[in-house]
C-alpha cells in the first residue's frame, strides 16, 4: 500500500492537534504528515501572551507545549516559515512561500487539514497600519510587542477592544510601567459576561465612558483622555481608563490561504 500524505495549514493548538490525533490512528508507515506554518513557533500557549509582555512568564519557551524536535518523534514534520499562499484542491496541491529563502514551492497532498485559526478585524480607521500599531495573536506578534515595549520612549499605551485578551493586555502594559487607555465599542469591558459582572471592570476603572469616533481620526491624533489615561491592575491597585467608541469592528474572521488579508499559516 503507498503512503499517503497529509499536509496540515498552521501548526497551532488545531493544526497540530489533529497532526497528533492523525498518527495516533494511522502510523508512518501509511501516513506521512507534514505540518507548515508561516511563524517561527509551532504548539504553543496564545493565551500566554500578554503575561510573557507583561513579564510574568519569563521566557518564550515556557509557552511552547511541543517542539519542532519532539513532533519529528512522533514522525510529523513541521516546517516553520512556510506560508501557504495558494490550494488547488482538484490537483492535491498548496502553493508554500519560504520566508527564509524567499522562493515559492509546491507540496502536494492526499488528506488537507486548515487549522490557521482566526484574526482578530482591524477598525477601518485612518492609521491603523501606522506605526506602533500592533495585533496580539501569535508569538511572533508578541515578541514584536515586547520589543516595542523595551524600547527607547514607551510611556502610553491604547488597547482597542476589552475583552479577555484587551484587559490582559493592558495590565500586562501597567506591570511594564506604561499608562493605558482601553478603548471599547460596548457600553462596558468585558460583555461577554452577565451585565452586573462585566461593569466591576468598569467600576474599578473609577472613569467615565468617553465616547470617539474612530473612524475620523488617527490613533495618534486623538485628543483627550487617550493623552493622559490612567491605569489599573489588579496586582498593583491602578485603573485603566475606558472609553467607548461606537464604531469600531471587533471580532475574528477564518483565515484562508491565499486571500490578501489571510496569507495564513
Amino acid at each position: 500500500m503507498s503512503r499517503e500524505r497529509l499536509v496540515v495549514i498552521g501548526a497551532d493548538a488545531g493544526g497540530m492537534t489533529a497532526a497528533s490525533q492523525a498518527r495516533r490512528r494511522r502510523g508512518a508507515e501509511s501516513l506521512e504528515i507534514i505540518a507548515i506554518d508561516r511563524g517561527r513557533h509551532a504548539s504553543y500557549s496564545a493565551c500566554g501572551i500578554p503575561y510573557w509582555i507583561g513579564g510574568l512568564v519569563g521566557s518564550v519557551d515556557a509557552l511552547v507545549a511541543r517542539t519542532v524536535d519532539e513532533f519529528r518523534k512522533q514522525d510529523i514534520e513541521v516546517r516553520l516559515r512556510q506560508e501557504a499562499v495558494g490550494l488547488d484542491l482538484d490537483a492535491g496541491v498548496v502553493t508554500v512561500h519560504d520566508h527564509e529563502t524567499g522562493g515559492d514551492h509546491t507540496l502536494s497532498f492526499d488528506q488537507l487539514v486548515l487549522g490557521t485559526g482566526a484574526i482578530p478585524v482591524r477598525p477601518d480607521i485612518a492609521g491603523i497600519d501606522a506605526p506602533g500599531v500592533y495585533g496580539v495573536q501569535t508569538l511572533d506578534d508578541g515578541e514584536a510587542v515586547r520589543a516595542a515595549v523595551a524600547g527607547d520612549g514607551a510611556r502610553r499605551a491604547v488597547v482597542v477592544g476589552g475583552g479577555y485578551i484587551g484587559l490582559e493586555m493592558a495590565e500586562a502594559f501597567v506591570e511594564r510601567g506604561l499608562e493605558v487607555t482601553v478603548v471599547e465599542a460596548a457600553p462596558q469591558p468585558m460583555s461577554t459576561l452577565d451585565p452586573d459582572v462585566g461593569a466591576l471592570s468598569r467600576t474599578r476603572s473609577g472613569a467615565s465612558a468617553s465616547p470617539c469616533s474612530p473612524t475620523s481620526r488617527s490613533p495618534r491624533s486623538a485628543p483627550g483622555p487617550v493623552a493622559r489615561p490612567s491605569a489599573w491592575s489588579p496586582r498593583t491597585g491602578r485603573s485603566p481608563r475606558t472609553s467607548s467608541c461606537s464604531d469600531s469592528a471587533c471580532g475574528p474572521t477564518p483565515r484562508w490561504p491565499g486571500t490578501p488579508e489571510s496569507r495564513s499559516a
